[in-house]
């Protein structure tokens, strides 16, 4: 009860992490959303430490989660892509997907990039000035 939401991820991971260790198991960690609430040191060091510790890692993370990540992600990410909600079109997304439908659609963006398909706003301020 006494932990924020930063550190509640940040034990779940340890746990995660733990538990893999300790079973002898290998295999992948997916991690949905692990940076949450977290700013800063501890955002770039849960990076570390989860790459560090795990055989194939997985996450997907927010657009906010990888702002101040995006070194450690150059180095030890082998691969990324962007997968968007098509559904998020007008308000966050700039362009139109061509499609309503309740799906991801998938592009080769990476965490430095953004196209036609994945380019969204940064905020609400930045869609309605778009627009006026």
């Amino acid at each position: 009860m006494d932990l924020n939401g930063a550190s509640r991820r940040a034990l779940t991971i340890a746990f995660v992490l733990a538990l893999t260790e300790i079973s002898g198991v290998e295999a992948p960690n997916v991690i949905d959303t692990p940076l949450g609430m977290m700013s800063g040191y501890v955002k770039t060091e849960v990076v570390k430490t989860a790459s560090d510790n795990s055989a194939q890692l997985v996450l997907f993370l927010t657009h906010d989660e990888i702002k101040g990540c995006e070194i450690i992600l150059d180095e030890r990410a082998e691969n990324g892509v962007t997968i968007t909600n098509p559904a998020h079109y007008p308000k966050i997304l700039k362009n139109d997907p061509g499609t309503k439908e309740a799906k991801v659609i998938r592009c080769g963006c990476d965490h430095r990039s953004s196209c036609k398909v994945c380019d969204r706003y940064e905020s609400s301020a930045e869609a309605q000035k778009e627009v006026a």
